[in-house]
Order: C-alpha cells, then sequence, then structure tokens
C-alpha cells in the first residue's frame, strides 16, 4: 500500500512539486560543493552563503546533510567546511577511471610532441579552471601544476573559453561574489570588458590569454565539444608560446579536439556537457 501511495503521489501536480523541490535541492547542494573545491581554505556558513547566492539557513540545512553522507567536513575548532572524503575519493576514482581522460592522453602527447609545449586537459570547478591531466613538451621551462590545483579561470586562455559558454547570469555570480583579481598588469579585471572577450572568443572558436595570469608565459586553448556543440573540457598548449605560432598551433588543436570527440563518441564515451547545470534560483540572499 506504501508503495502505490508513493507512486500515486510522484503522478500528481505535488508530486510534481516535490520532485522539484527535490531537484534543486540536489542543484544547490552541488553548488555548495562546488563553492568548497573552489577555494582552497574552509569557509563558513555566511561565506558559502554569499558564493551560492542563497540564505545562510538554506546552506546550513544543505551542509547538514552534505556532511551526514560524507561529502563535506567541518572543523571541529573554527566550524568552518570543507570538501569530505567521500567527495575526495570520488574525484581520485575519476581521476583513473574517466574514458575521457585516457583518450586525452593520447591527444596530448601528439600535441606536445608536435608543439613542444605543455598539453593540458582541463574543466571547470565553479570559477575556477582545474588541470585533469597533463603532457609535458619537450621544449617546457614553465611553473609546474599538480592535477587538481585550481586556477581563476578569468586569467587563463582554458577557463575564459569554458566561462565564454556559461550562461551569463552564471558569470554574473562571479562579478558579484568576487572581484576578478589581477595577477599580471594584462589580467582583464572588468566584467564589462571579459564580457566583450567571450564575445570574441565565441567568435573565433578559443581562447588566448596574453601573460594575463603568469608572466613567463602564455597558454591557447580549444574546446572538446559535445554532441550539442557545448564544451566537456578545454585543450590548453602552454608554454613560451611564440604568437607567431599562434595560427598554426590554434589549427592543430582544432584537429585534435575535433578527432578526440569523435572518438568518444564513436566509442559511446562522450558525455554531455555540464556548464549550464548550476543556473540561480530564485532565492534571493
Amino acid at each position: 500500500m506504501s508503495d502505490q501511495v508513493a507512486v500515486s503521489g510522484s503522478t500528481s501536480s505535488g508530486g510534481k512539486s516535490r520532485d522539484s523541490g527535490q531537484v534543486r535541492a540536489v542543484a544547490r547542494a552541488t553548488r555548495i560543493v562546488t563553492a568548497l573545491a573552489e577555494h582552497p581554505f574552509p569557509l563558513g556558513i555566511v561565506e558559502l552563503a554569499q558564493f551560492v547566492q542563497l540564505s545562510p539557513a538554506s546552506v546550513h540545512r544543505i551542509l547538514v546533510t552534505l556532511v551526514q553522507v560524507g561529502w563535506v567536513e567541518q572543523n571541529t575548532r573554527t566550524a568552518k567546511y570543507r570538501l569530505g572524503m567521500q567527495a575526495v575519493g570520488v574525484g581520485m576514482v575519476g581521476l583513473v577511471s574517466n574514458p575521457v581522460l585516457h583518450d586525452a592522453r593520447m591527444f596530448l602527447s601528439r600535441l606536445a610532441q608536435w608543439s613542444g609545449h605543455d598539453a593540458v586537459l582541463s574543466t571547470l570547478v565553479g570559477f575556477k579552471t582545474v588541470q585533469l591531466t597533463r603532457v609535458a613538451g619537450s621544449a617546457t621551462e614553465f611553473i609546474e601544476f599538480e592535477p587538481g590545483h585550481p586556477q581563476p579561470a578569468h586569467a587563463m586562455a582554458d577557463g575564459k573559453l569554458l566561462m565564454s559558454y556559461m550562461p551569463v547570469e552564471q558569470r554574473r555570480w562571479l562579478y558579484e561574489a568576487e572581484p576578478l583579481r589581477m595577477f599580471t598588469p594584462n589580467t582583464i579585471t572588468d566584467p564589462e570588458a571579459i564580457e566583450r572577450e567571450f564575445v570574441a572568443i565565441q567568435e573565433r572558436g578559443y581562447a588566448v590569454d596574453n601573460y594575463e595570469r603568469f608572466a613567463v608565459g602564455r597558454g591557447i586553448a580549444a574546446p572538446v565539444m559535445d554532441t550539442e556543440g557545448r564544451p566537456i573540457a578545454a585543450m590548453l598548449c602552454l608554454g613560451k608560446i611564440d604568437p607567431a605560432q599562434d595560427e598554426e598551433i590554434v589549427q592543430q588543436m582544432l584537429a585534435l579536439t575535433r578527432e578526440m570527440s569523435e572518438r568518444l563518441k564513436g566509442a559511446g564515451d562522450l558525455p554531455a556537457s555540464a556548464l549550464d547545470l548550476a543556473e540561480p534560483d530564485e532565492e534571493a540572499l
């Protein structure tokens, strides 16, 4: 009888409302986990509420559940929150088992060997870009990166590329929650200027950073697309790249990313883009 009631309820208008609320709760929990992943230090409830644009009460309710299931941990001395061991473990398994990363290493090796520069596959975590895997180029003298170490998306080619596909409302979260930080004199920190940059990226199909994150090197990024023409990841060529090489490198990268997408699609392993899954809801701070 209880099963019948549950089924009946799920088909009623009230059931639909409950389902909608459950989906919204999952989306909010995802935003909280993502915000914790973006920031290198533990965050308090008020800080988290600001970053995810929810009320502190809502954030606290969701955190209670996330702590119970091990995805979030709370420091007993400071009462601040960080990612839990369950989240860390799931992420590490993904790095080992994900077919996109396995295929990417072959294509990154080709780019690194051809260009002499580092070749990287990266994704967005909130408004930070995170390296998933990397192949060093023979001519690299660049700063060492660790997989999983977040970098500011607005200052790097791969981050700008992926952000350009986001709904404008999502990008506004960043401008409202945290000012765009300057790393070099070339870093774009004005919201209107970076929005113009996103338009230019969409028009040409790739992104470049001109010493915007590091004064010693620059990057070029091309998207790995899903079947709907949205990026699942970014391929990044990073190093002391001579601007005179840009056009040739871009053509090589666009060819590699297309080939990688087709290979994943043929194997049934091409995921859908997740860039628009965490849009704002109606709750205001």
